[in-house]
């Protein structure tokens, strides 16, 4: 039963998560490109403004432009949710049950503040788990990894194909088609050249990312207990609505702490996919100003560390509402029906 519980809220996030990719793709789109603009020497263009930026890639490329790697996308979030969903459930499941590393215990009609339910509905067949801080922690850290570890090249594809435009393509940059056949050109170009080391271009500040799902879920978790306990007597709107409230505040936290990782990752992509030399981060030298350092500090957070954060946002705490409204829905319905 437990294992096909783990399947099923693997699934639900899988389908959640491709849903919400989906929908919300063209506002990728243009956070990938502000992150990269500074110092793709033309090649990729974009503004500081998400709406300028849009207005920019329709007039260039039509709406069709919006949707630039989009398979990849879809391929990327849905096997990573899956993959992490799988491994986190399955990895706490196990600690709660071994004494010997962790003493969770099963919580028959309560669950204490810090607990978070493998599954949110109980049958006659599965009971709820306290399940420590620790122990989600521990499930986090380590499915976060795997998950990284697993599907990082799918990422950086999608981040390439993000980048193709009619700017690209005039600095030289290669152009693939749409669909898996690009997908898949664009894969062995990139092994090709640069071997798994190019597959894994980025790596490292992708791991460095995984506390960010920690944080997420963590803060989710603490919402939605303290929801439960306060507001759930409200009205069926607000309690049918009250996981993607929870999950776009979680969100909204853990992306404003770990977003230059994004940045970073995101450079290091596109260098090596476009064989482009150039820095992570450039700085004007313009050592005789007055207020040089101020001036730099400046362009290091507002065109690097945070660059494209005003579209990153609004995008990625819409994607993690959406996402978690759905999948909460989706096991909701599965419960009811079994």
């Amino acid at each position: 039963m437990m294992k096909q519980n783990i399947l099923v809220t693997s699934s639900a996030s899988f389908i959640s998560a491709v849903i919400t990719s989906l929908i919300l793709h063209p506002l990728d789109v243009v956070k990938t490109r502000q992150q990269v603009t500074a110092i793709s020497g033309g090649a990729v263009v974009a503004y500081p403004s998400m709406i300028l930026s849009i207005k920019y890639i329709v007039s260039k490329e039509g709406l069709k432009g919006l949707y630039k790697g989009v398979q990849g996308q879809l391929i990327a979030s849905g096997v990573s949710w899956f993959v992490f969903r799988y491994w986190f459930d399955k990895i706490r499941y196990k600690i709660n049950m071994n004494n010997s590393l962790l003493d969770s215990n099963i919580v028959n009609n309560k669950v204490k503040s810090t607990s978070y339910l493998l599954l949110n509905t109980t049958s006659a067949n599965s009971l709820p788990f306290n399940i420590s801080p620790l122990s989600n922690a521990i499930a986090t850290l380590i499915a976060g990894s795997l998950s990284t570890s697993l599907v990082h090249p799918l990422w950086l594809l999608k981040t390439r194909l993000e980048m193709q435009s009619l700017d690209s393509k005039t600095k030289g940059w290669t152009q693939y088609s749409s669909g898996i056949k690009g997908w898949y050109k664009c894969l062995t170009d990139v092994y090709m050249k640069n071997g798994i080391r190019g597959l894994y271009s980025g790596y490292f500040p992708a791991l460095m990312l995984v506390p960010h799902s920690l944080i997420q879920l963590v803060i989710y978790d603490e919402l939605r207990h303290y929801w439960k306990c306060n507001f759930d007597n409200q009205s069926f709107l607000l309690n049918s609505l009250s996981p993607f409230i929870w999950g776009f505040i979680a969100k909204f936290i853990a992306a404003v702490i770990t977003y230059p990782l994004q940045v970073i990752r995101a450079r290091k992509q596109m260098i090596q996919t476009t064989g482009t030399e150039s820095k992570i981060f450039w700085q004007p030298n313009n050592g005789k100003c007055k207020y040089s350092v101020f001036y730099r500090l400046y362009i290091l957070f507002s065109q690097h560390l945070y660059a494209g954060i005003t579209t990153h946002i609004p995008k990625v705490c819409l994607h993690s509402g959406i996402m978690f409204l759905i999948y909460e829905t989706l096991l909701g319905i599965y419960f009811q029906i079994l």
